[in-house]
């Protein structure tokens, strides 16, 4: 009787799968990383229309200001003078240099 009490355990052995494991790692949850929004300084004179006022040097983070609309409309190459941060340096030679397109956005809003 032992040897079939046994026999029947060393079938219910057989039957049983043993795990088998992968060799990927567990994958970890994706953080989505939100995009920096753009940082522009202006790098024109300073001006003052309509109750609308802007200064040399001033930053505006998110890109360009909805507000200044009327500005944009009476000197549209105004936006060339909202450069990005990072490359202040560059846009400051560039705006020296006659002939450039920050030079001649310069020179478009003398006077004002």
């Amino acid at each position: 009787m032992a040897t079939k009490k046994n026999q029947g355990q060393d079938q219910e052995r057989q039957e049983i799968q043993p795990l088998t494991r992968t060799s990927e790692a567990p994958q970890e949850p994706k953080v989505e990383v939100a995009a920096e929004p753009e940082q522009l300084i202006y790098i024109g004179p300073s001006i003052r229309m309509n109750g609308v006022g802007i200064r040399t040097n001033q930053v505006f983070i998110g890109g360009h200001p909805e507000y200044f609309k009327a500005l944009y409309a009476e000197y549209p190459l105004i936006k060339n003078l909202f450069v990005p941060v990072d490359q202040l340096q560059e846009s400051l030679k560039q705006i020296k240099q006659t002939g450039t397109a920050l030079n001649t956005a310069l020179q478009s809003l003398k006077g004002v």
